[in-house]
């Protein structure tokens, strides 16, 4: 009887492990809105969504005030429906702890701690001193918040089973509206912090920074003794001489990336929400010597392209994904990135692209060397958008997928084959004027048109006519063979 029971309890574990599914080498997906995982209803309306887009991650909300109504009694109730419901999606999680702070401010905190301003102090400006977003230096809000925190991480190494659960954020975008938090206990500290003799015109940055990265590198320790996955936390990107108060100072920005390695090591990686134009820059800074996870983005397909492409991102994703439900472009990019997600995946040598308004001119040329190759991406002038990726398979064989720019390979390479692909099928074969007289791959992309509309394929020479341009932009996806004439 003693052994049919461990062989029963050894079949379980197998059983389990083979059930248990497999997360995808490199997560793209989008984050919720803030609110869209505070019901079942809209978790699974944005679930949802978030499969007929073809993601395979979705970055979700847990919110303080709701794990902990009141002090010491936990409601894990949305957490797991929100796991279940992942789950019954094939779809895989990553949690943001809407914890302390969110967005500089403290608004997801419970209502015990927001409303006790003397327990739970404030870091205020030289002005108000109980308004603001709760200090880094108190005490007892960092106990409050890493007992809350490793409540929900225990309660998940119990609950999800199937492991949906990839990577917890530990906070959101923190920081401080002024130069400095000017708390009783934020003064003394300033003035018993060799920052404060510094002469260097950041010493208020450094100073901030080392004190968020102090407070949430506590947080995350203590969820790691419940449950040990991998953390981060992201940060508001702006200028380094940008005027104190139009950012939280003292998240993990660039000028104090160096400060927050030293004084968070429980985090796994740092990471950038990145809206503005300095995408390329921003991924290079935070991609250097650790993974690139970009958290949010803006909702544009370029930006996926150029993150998995260029900058070997292990995650990107589009914030509140869910306001682009009838977006038919956006839409319609999702499904070519899904349907190339494998290809991805699997590692292979990568180049990526994307024209950036502002920065970059409408005929812009991207140099882009891969294996044996150079592949010169020239974008359309005229066209809205230029953005692709080129993944070699073979040393002379590539998958190229995008939309509004034509490539050429030098003087001496030509394509020996071309084909379109769709859904992971061969739709068409392109010869003669459809590759410039196998000279160019022209990124013609698939034109957005009613279901069952007539459309058999799109001639190159529409890169030479403006009135069309505006008509084709959804990136295609082509396999081509070069060969040395």
């Amino acid at each position: 009887m003693k052994r049919l029971s461990i062989l029963l309890s050894v079949a379980f574990i197998l059983f389990s492990c083979v059930q248990r599914p497999v997360a995808p080498a490199v997560l793209w997906g989008g984050e919720m809105h803030n609110s869209n995982a505070s019901t079942p209803e809209s978790i699974d309306a944005s679930l949802d969504l978030a499969v007929s887009l073809g993601f395979n991650t979705v970055l979700a909300p847990v919110s303080w005030e709701l794990l902990e109504p009141s002090q010491g009694e936990f409601d894990f109730e949305l957490v797991d429906y929100l796991i279940k419901a992942a789950d019954k999606r094939n779809l895989f999680l990553g949690l943001l702890w809407f914890g302390t702070w969110k967005n500089g401010e403290s608004s997801y905190p419970p209502l015990w701690v927001k409303a006790d301003t003397a327990t739970y102090f404030r870091a205020p400006t030289e002005v108000a001193e109980k308004t603001g977003p709760i200090s880094p230096f108190c005490q007892a809000a960092l106990e409050a918040d890493a007992k809350a925190f490793k409540a929900l991480m225990a309660h998940l190494k119990k609950a999800d089973a199937h492991r949906r659960v990839l990577c917890v954020q530990v906070e959101n975008e923190v920081g401080v509206f002024a130069e400095r938090d000017f708390s009783s206990a934020g003064v003394k500290a300033w003035e018993e912090s060799p920052w404060s003799r510094s002469d260097d015109p950041l010493a208020p940055q450094f100073f901030m920074a080392e004190a968020y990265a102090r407070y949430v590198d506590a947080v995350a320790a203590c969820g790691k003794e419940a449950y040990d996955i991998p953390m981060f936390t992201n940060a508001w990107l702006s200028p380094v001489d940008r005027a104190y108060g139009k950012y939280p100072n003292g998240g993990p920005r660039e000028a104090v990336l160096a400060v927050w390695k030293k004084h968070a090591p429980h985090l796994d990686w740092l990471s950038p929400d990145i809206y503005g134009p300095d995408l390329r820059e921003m991924c290079d800074v935070y991609g250097e010597a650790q993974p690139l996870f970009i958290p949010e983005t803006n909702c544009k397909a370029g930006r996926f392209w150029y993150a998995l492409g260029e900058a070997g991102a292990k995650g990107v994703f589009g914030f509140g994904y869910e306001e682009y439900f009838d977006d038919t472009y956006f839409t319609a990019e999702c499904k070519v990135i899904s349907e190339m997600m494998p290809l991805i995946a699997e590692g292979h040598p990568m180049r990526g692209f994307v024209r950036i308004d502002k920065n970059d001119a409408q005929d812009a040329v991207f140099e882009l060397p891969l294996g044996n190759q150079t592949f010169f991406v020239h974008c359309i002038e005229g066209e809205k958008n230029a953005h692709g990726i080129i993944v070699q398979t073979a040393p002379d064989e590539f998958t190229v997928a995008g939309v509004g720019a034509w490539i050429d390979f030098g003087p001496s390479e030509r394509i020996a084959f071309c084909e379109e692909l769709r859904d992971g099928k061969r739709w068409q074969v392109l010869n003669g004027d459809e590759t410039g007289h196998h000279n160019m791959l022209y990124l013609r992309g698939r034109l957005d048109l009613p279901e069952n509309a007539p459309y058999y394929g799109l001639s190159y020479q529409r890169r030479f006519r403006p009135a069309f341009q505006e008509r084709f932009k959804v990136s295609g996806i082509y396999k081509i063979k070069l060969f040395n004439q």
